[in-house]
């Protein structure tokens, strides 16, 4: 019997352009104050701040870019994944 192919991609996992491979997600809602978050091509923003909408539906991050240094907010859905980058 031959290898088995995986045809897409597997659950609860996020592809980062420029960034090879499936990296584990983690929903938007378990976000908290200083986690790191990566994004396409390596670049990284820590988290200030997480509020929740009235629903609980989308959140709303305050990020610090760690290129720029800019601080400023994003709205996500709860359950949106993002990389963590690991300590």
């Amino acid at each position: 019997m031959g290898a088995v192919i995986w045809m897409g991609q597997p659950s609860g996992t996020v592809k980062l352009q420029g960034i090879p491979g499936y990296l584990k997600g983690t929903p938007v809602k378990h976000l908290r104050p200083g986690d790191v978050i990566m994004w396409n091509y390596g670049y990284t923003s820590t988290v200030i701040k997480v509020e929740a909408s009235r629903t609980g539906k989308t959140y709303t991050v305050t990020l610090k870019s760690s290129d720029t240094g800019n601080i400023g907010p994003r709205k996500m859905g709860a359950e949106r994944l993002v990389v963590l980058k690991e300590a």
